[in-house]
């Protein structure tokens, strides 16, 4: 099996079930009933599935729930910034609740 098969989740969408890479995914935002993932060549993909289920099938890959409605990937911080905020790969800035910024601290630190 190859590693991008070991990295790879489906994630259904409203049309069809994608497989998507999961290291390809910067974080993910809970929109209503549905979750959109964000990737890191700038596209995202809507799925039907709530953002509770998705942060549950992402979570072994090292997606941290920042936020109510924001969870990232770990290792694709930068910097935190004192805003209160996390900045990720491209500049893209992800909001950290201040009741989980130890938390999140703590899971950024090798």
């Amino acid at each position: 099996m190859s590693q991008q098969n070991l990295n790879s989740i489906l994630v259904p969408t409203f049309r069809s079930v994608t497989l998507i890479d999961t290291d390809k995914i910067l974080y993910l935002r809970a929109m209503q009933n549905y979750c959109r993932l964000y990737k890191d060549d700038g596209s995202h993909v809507l799925t039907s599935m709530s953002f509770g289920k998705t942060m549950e099938l992402l979570k072994p890959y090292g997606f941290f729930q920042c936020h109510k409605s924001y969870s990232l990937k770990v290792d694709k911080v930068m910097r935190y910034l004192i805003n209160g905020k996390a900045e990720l790969r491209g500049g893209i800035l992800v909001p950290i609740a201040r009741r989980r910024k130890k938390e999140f601290l703590d899971a950024i630190t090798p």
